[in-house]
């Protein structure tokens, strides 16, 4: 019951900070955190998390339903296509992170134009600036947040504390 009520509270923090990093900074936390949890949480409880939380923040930002749900599942496949040609685990495996990341905040502003006005936006280069560097800056908080887990869950010394 105590692990069912933290989800919810936790749940509710993220959207809480979710809309308030989208909209000051345009910054997408969401992302991250999927991103993070792909392959290493169970599937079913990954797939919950993003149908509960897409269509939860989609009404929130006024957003047809469905539209983050829809591009984080195509951009699911690609990037788990793009982890079979560059390993995820190698050096270069941020470049697929950087695609995913670079996508997803492209195809949510064209999806939502689509579905509500039936027009391609045109995307200036001052806008696709912009999202560059958004997706440089997520991909370095994927970074962090992957090293911190990784230094938290050593496979060698799993019972030791690191304190370094």
């Amino acid at each position: 019951m105590i692990k069912v009520l933290l989800i919810t509270i936790a749940f509710f923090v993220l959207l809480l900070i979710e809309s308030f990093l989208l909209k000051v900074f345009s910054f997408s936390l969401f992302i991250i955190i999927v991103i993070s949890m792909w392959k290493r949480v169970n599937d079913f409880s990954l797939y919950i998390f993003v149908t509960l939380f897409s269509i939860v923040l989609d009404s929130v930002l006024h957003t047809p339903l469905g539209t983050h749900g829809i591009v984080i599942c195509v951009l699911l496949l690609l990037i788990e296509s793009l982890w079979l040609l560059i390993p995820r685990d190698t050096k270069f495996g941020y470049v697929p992170v950087f695609i995913f990341v670079f996508l997803y905040y492209i195809l949510v502003s064209a999806a939502s134009s689509l579905l509500l006005n039936n027009v391609f936006p045109s995307f200036s280069l001052d806008s696709l600036i912009g999202i560059f560097v958004k997706s440089l800056v997520s991909v370095g908080v994927y970074i962090l947040i992957e090293r911190f887990t990784k230094s938290l869950r050593s496979d060698q010394v799993r019972g030791v504390i690191r304190l370094s």
